[in-house]
């Protein structure tokens, strides 16, 4: 049973693998920059105070002395020794009421509190969190009198170098393995999708009929699914083979009709609409004994094939042959609006196919060939018809038996079809037909109104001329 399924547009598996991966990989990157970039800055950050805590705590133990005795001397010296740290901008000495009793090197912009550590905008701003100065203040005691203060300006600058030139060094790292990361991704996916994409032109080779089997051998997910496709492949094969096989004894159309209804599901067969025509040779007994086997084979073969060419211009397809009898159906296979006009039509050009081909043998010697024809229109079963060891595909019902009636009730080189089918037709398709009259059918209680058709609206008659041509030509 087959399944439809909706196409989408080709998106390649590539192109989705690659960009999957890169964002798995840059949303992991990303978040693990963040996270070391802040620990440095707070490790940074720990240590730029520490410093300072030390430096400023280490001048203020050495200069209680000096601020008590008055020595400026020896306290600026020691301050401007201090100052010529390239850590250190400046230094500021405090008395007690916060009066500057010496400084050196820079003071920052606003006032100094001595209570809390200063910190100013810095300069840089695409350094989170810094600042141009840190001011570090710190008390001088003398025992436990507070006698003075001590302010330390530091360069956030300098001490952050260490910082900077690490932070430079992550961003460099990280880019470097982001790009690492794309081109390892376009190769993943690259190995993930070249195996796929060989498949997927290897089963259009094997639908193509370039090759009969994949050839990879692999040990992997991708080997159990080319050795599936292989085994399908087979399948397909001899399905194709089966089909071509069957075309030597049914039509292309019924050969994939009777493929498509080996499902158990379709055994039934299905009711259609259709017509069916009956055609046999007038006196065939009489001329089979007349002649040998192998002509009689010769001459069936040959008129069977003109038949079936005739079929073919109107839609229908052979049914089956009956001795010198062949059945056509029109409509059964495939949905056919005219399959009634196609039928009639269809017989028209039979008969005046015979006529040529009588005027051919009669020129050659031989006897002519004339045909009888019945056709009829109805509901009928189309379907496997026969028992579990042999089945054809036919169709069968009340209207296909009329049909054969009609073609025994024929004349030589007459048409028979009943009142009904040519009611349907003549509104849109004229018939020239003669002989109406009711007749009694064997196994129906009711007389049937029959027409002999002569020929079809004169439109037609020019190009069913150009068809008998290239039939001759052809079979």
């Amino acid at each position: 049973m087959k399944v439809a399924v909706a196409k989408q547009p080709a998106r390649s598996i590539t192109t989705r693998y690659t960009a999957t991966i890169l964002a798995l990989c840059l949303i992991g990157m990303t978040v693990l920059a963040f996270m070391l970039l802040y620990k440095q800055m707070q490790q940074n950050a720990q240590y730029i105070n520490k410093l300072g805590e030390m430096v400023v705590k280490q001048i203020a133990i050495t200069v209680d002395d000096m601020i008590v005795d008055q020595r400026l001397p020896e306290l600026e010296q020691l301050i401007n020794d201090y100052a010529k740290d390239y850590n250190i901008k400046g230094i500021v000495i405090l008395d007690k009421q916060q009066k500057i009793i010496t400084r050196a090197g820079i003071l920052p912009k606003n006032p100094i509190k001595v209570n809390t550590p200063v910190y100013e905008q810095d300069d840089f701003p695409w350094l989170p969190f810094t600042s141009q100065y840190i001011i570090h203040n710190h008390p001088v005691y003398q025992g436990n009198q507070r006698i003075g203060f001590v302010s330390v300006i530091f360069s956030y600058k300098v001490l952050s170098e260490n910082f900077r030139h690490q932070l430079i060094l992550m961003i460099l790292i990280t880019i470097a393995l982001i790009l690492t990361i794309c081109l390892g991704a376009v190769h993943i996916a690259r190995r993930l999708t070249t195996p796929i994409q060989e498949l997927l032109e290897a089963t259009q080779d094997i639908k193509e009929g370039k090759i009969d089997q994949i050839p990879e051998r692999r040990n992997d997910e991708i080997g159990h699914l080319v050795n599936a496709i292989n085994d399908m492949s087979q399948g397909l094969i001899r399905k194709t083979e089966l089909e071509s096989l069957l075309g030597k004894f049914l039509t292309k159309d019924v050969a994939s009709k009777v493929l498509d209804q080996l499902d158990p599901v379709h055994m039934t067969g299905e009711y259609v609409e259709a017509t069916v025509l009956f055609a046999d040779i007038v006196g065939f007994t009489k001329i089979s004994q007349n002649i040998s086997p192998a002509d009689v084979q010769e001459l069936l073969n040959e008129y069977y094939g003109y038949f079936n060419a005739c079929a073919r211009y109107y839609f229908g397809i052979v049914d089956k042959y009956i001795g010198d009898c062949i059945m056509l159906v029109f409509g059964a296979l495939k949905p056919d609006q005219k399959h009634a006009y196609h039928a009639v039509a269809c017989a028209v050009l039979m008969q005046k196919l015979a006529d040529r081909l009588n005027q051919r043998r009669k020129k050659q010697g031989l006897f002519s060939i004339e045909l009888r024809i019945g056709i009829n229109s109805g509901k009928m079963l189309a379907g496997l018809i026969g028992s579990v060891d042999r089945m054809e595909y036919t169709v069968v019902g009340d209207a296909v038996n009329l049909a054969s009636r009609l073609c025994n009730e024929a004349n030589g080189a007459q048409i028979i079809i009943e009142e009904s089918l040519f009611e349907s037709i003549n509104p849109e398709h004229k018939l020239v037909v003669d002989n109406f009259k009711s007749i009694r059918i064997r196994g129906k209680s009711d007389t049937v109104s029959i027409y002999a058709v002569k020929d079809i609206e004169q439109t037609y008659q020019m190009s069913m001329d150009n068809l008998i041509d290239d039939i001759l030509s052809r079979v």
